[in-house]
């Protein structure tokens, strides 16, 4: 199982505005004002030197004017010697600003003290497998049918919609902690029409494809599966909570879908009505979310345990909903035949009645209890 991905702080050391390009600026100005000044100051000499220098020979062609012509050419000719020794200085003091920065003075510069830091997404740390509890779990459901499960590690995390998010937001609030306490497993795909077979013998799905999931399942069948799935395979087998859906759909994340807030890249992760062709479509052919878990967003609605209601008004640990709801049990995910981005979102909730099977959009996945 992949773990969540590390956010990036900071602008790249080469970005404008980092100190390294400042003071690379700063020396080139420098540069090129020790550069004009040189050249100037050459050309200055230059011609006080040659003025002078006619000067003593016009004096030393006249009679009794050897001695102040042999004066005016020894100051012509200091005045040339300090010229050179000023240009060549000048080209020093161009040659030493010019030189490359040292290996620690780049370093210093590239050092995240300096750089500014953008604000890091909290991420949940996996849960470290043990014999007991490892990574995956592979469940029998016979027939050559198997279930594969990922552990999903204990944490906390923000559940629900904050008062600023966009879009429909009834129940979404108030958004608030969630700690889960204990690791669990959770299935990598929706439960398929294999697998309700193997399990249920018989297959109520409107889109038959043995890789497809299961729907046209009320929230009563979806129980009734897990609980024959847990005598079946001596595992304790259920449906999630709501929190213990959010989170993992979440991954790690606050944003609005478990792949960042982009609506564009809806598509690459889920089957809704924009790419659906009005069917369901076999599991796993998407990407997953950076926890493993394909479909999390799109292809059927997914079952919950939870009664719908309010959220509480604080935090709370390992929910598991209002002992009653509105008449109706959770539903979350979206799925094939919706076509508005809300209805994908991490956060968003729906539910019917828990006896409803006239929709072939409704599914589940499994849980199983560590």
């Amino acid at each position: 199982m992949t773990t969540a991905p590390v956010v990036p702080t900071g602008p790249s050391p080469g970005a404008a505005g980092a100190p390294g390009v400042a003071k690379t600026s700063g020396l080139a100005i420098a540069s090129l004002v020790a550069g004009i000044l040189g050249l100037c100051t050459a050309g200055l000499g230059g011609i006080a030197g040659l003025v002078l220098g006619i000067i003593a020979l016009r004096k030393i062609r006249r009679s009794g004017g050897a001695l102040r012509g042999r004066g005016l050419a020894i100051a012509g000719l200091i005045v040339s010697v300090c010229t050179v020794l000023v240009w060549v200085l000048a080209a020093v003091v161009v040659g030493v600003l010019l030189l490359p920065p040292s290996s620690k003075e780049v370093e210093e510069d590239r050092s995240p003290v300096k750089r500014a830091a953008a604000p890091a997404v909290a991420q949940p740390a996996l849960a470290a497998p043990t014999a007991a509890a490892p990574a995956e779990l592979t469940l029998d459901l016979g027939g050559g049918v198997t279930m594969k499960m990922v552990l999903i590690p204990a944490g906390k995390f923000m559940m629900g919609s904050p008062d600023s998010a966009q879009g429909p937001i009834d129940f979404e609030v108030p958004q608030h902690e969630v700690i889960l306490s204990k690791p669990f497993y959770m299935g990598v795909t929706e439960v398929t029409q294999a697998q309700y077979q193997a399990v249920m013998g018989k297959n109520p799905s409107e889109f038959k494809g043995a890789t497809n999931p299961v729907e046209t399942v009320s929230w009563n069948d979806a129980t009734e599966f897990c609980k024959k799935l847990s005598e079946k395979a001596g595992q304790a087998v259920r449906l999630p909570t709501e929190a213990e859906w959010e989170y993992p759909c979440r991954a790690g994340t606050q944003t609005a879908f478990s792949f960042g807030d982009d609506l564009s890249a809806l598509g690459d992760y889920a089957w809704w009505d924009g790419n659906s062709d009005k069917t369901t479509h076999p599991v796993g052919q998407k990407k997953p979310n950076s926890w493993g878990l394909y479909d999390m967003h799109g292809n059927v609605w997914e079952w919950c345990a939870d009664w719908y209601g309010e959220y509480p008004k604080g935090p709370v640990t390992d929910p598991s909903g209002p002992a009653t709801g509105y008449g109706g049990r959770v539903l979350r995910g979206g799925a094939w035949y919706y076509g508005g981005s809300d209805y994908f979102r991490c956060a968003f909730r729906h539910c019917h009645a828990p006896t409803c099977r006239d929709y072939f959009f409704f599914g589940f996945r499994c849980a199983r209890t560590l």
